[in-house]
């Protein structure tokens, strides 16, 4: 499951992304799941200007459907999951992301170390 960031940098060719993690995003043999919390996050921040996408939101939308990727709803388990989270992070969205890929026993592909405190297996 792509980190919002993950999906950004893959989205605007950004050299942060490393050439390992963009070509197993590309590999067509690998499955590849977006949270519904990304593209929330990306409408709400971008709505509120605090992040700036070099494409619309329809056309990051439009990119992940593009590219195959699967959309994971939030589930009432994920909630509960996310209810017994320790609170290292306070980031709502990213905290929902822990708590589903804990729960559907996904990794996380993402840079951001604070998801190893939860014990979620992440790739980068």
């Amino acid at each position: 499951m792509l980190d919002t960031h993950t999906i950004i940098w893959y989205a605007e060719d950004d050299p942060r992304l490393p050439g390992h993690i963009r070509q197993l995003i590309k590999d067509d043999t690998s499955d590849v799941f977006v949270s519904v919390i990304s593209p929330w996050e990306m409408s709400i921040k971008s709505r509120q200007g605090k992040l700036d996408l070099s494409r619309s939101f329809d056309g990051m939308v439009q990119l992940m459907q593009k590219n195959g990727f699967g959309f994971l709803p939030i589930q009432l388990h994920h909630v509960y999951c996310l209810n017994t989270l320790e609170l290292h992070h306070k980031d709502p969205f990213d905290r929902m992301l822990i708590a589903q890929a804990l729960t559907e026993d996904f990794a996380i592909v993402g840079c951001d170390d604070v998801f190893d405190r939860y014990g979620v297996r992440r790739l980068w």
